[in-house]
């Protein structure tokens, strides 16, 4: 009999133990993702695309790692990590679940492995960059529309989306260069008339080559590549994350520290 009371006795702890463990596992994803505690947001960036992101492995840095560490860590209180690689490889780690998230445009194929953040995290401008004083830069100027543009040599990067879908829907036929500095130097020697880049992008290697009183960044803005945060669907952070992520920058949109964030990054202070 003593034998019989034991074993049953055991039998009920052993049902209540597995009733409590659905929510002991709740309780433990649930103070994992809260502010203070030690949930991590591993995020994968371009290791060359200054002054956006640079550098390899956790060497990464620039606006939008800085911009991730501001919002993420200092409001959310969740740690991030950010790490830098060539941007096909960049992808294709968040793709793969190894890395968390990346900072890019939401397009159809990447939402098919990642969830995008409603609230934008960064625009990229851009703009024209012409030598001065050239029949390019006085025509840009006087005429800035995109059709413009058809009448003159014309340099784009490889692998850029944007120059892309942009050089086709106006009927552009351009000159292909591996970095935005050739298509610079390229401007400067008259061997083509324009490039269409970013301009943060645009000001910062005109400035490392030394080509200040050569080329200017025209005003008009031709597209803009509108950034959110996109989140592995693999990641173990979860859909969760991404709404706290999308109410923290609504709330700093709101009160006007991200458009000052926004500025102080731009500015390298």
């Amino acid at each position: 009999m003593e034998i019989f009371r034991f074993w049953a006795k055991a039998v009920r702890m052993t049902y209540n133990a597995y009733k409590i463990l659905p929510l002991l596992a709740f309780l433990v994803c649930s103070f994992s993702l809260a502010p203070g505690n030690a949930a991590q947001l591993k995020v994968a960036v371009n290791s060359d695309w200054p002054p956006f992101s640079h550098g390899t492995g956790k060497t990464a840095q620039g606006i939008l790692p800085d911009l991730m560490k501001e919002i993420v860590t200092n409001k959310m209180g969740i740690d991030v990590v950010n790490v830098g690689y060539p941007w096909a490889r960049t992808q294709r780690m968040v793709e793969t679940g190894q890395l968390d998230a990346m900072i890019t445009v939401p397009t159809a194929g990447r939402l098919k492995y990642a969830n995008s953040s409603e609230e934008l995290v960064y625009t990229v401008e851009m703009r024209s960059v012409a030598k001065r004083g050239s029949a390019a830069e006085k025509k840009l100027l006087e005429s800035p529309a995109a059709e413009s543009l058809q009448s003159f040599r014309y340099c784009d990067i490889r692998g850029n989306g944007w120059g892309k879908r942009f050089t086709e829907k106006y009927q552009i036929t351009p000159l292909i260069a591996s970095k935005v500095s050739s298509c610079l130097r390229m401007v400067s020697k008259n061997r083509v008339d324009v490039t269409l880049q970013s301009s943060a992008v645009a000001m910062l290697e005109i400035a490392a080559a030394k080509l200040d009183k050569e080329l200017a960044v025209l005003p008009t803005v031709y597209g803009k590549m509108e950034f959110t945060l996109l989140l592995s669907k693999k990641s173990g952070l979860g859909r969760g994350f991404l709404k706290r992520f999308d109410e923290t920058v609504k709330s700093m949109k709101a009160d006007g520290s991200y458009d000052a964030l926004i500025k102080r990054l731009r500015s390298g202070g």
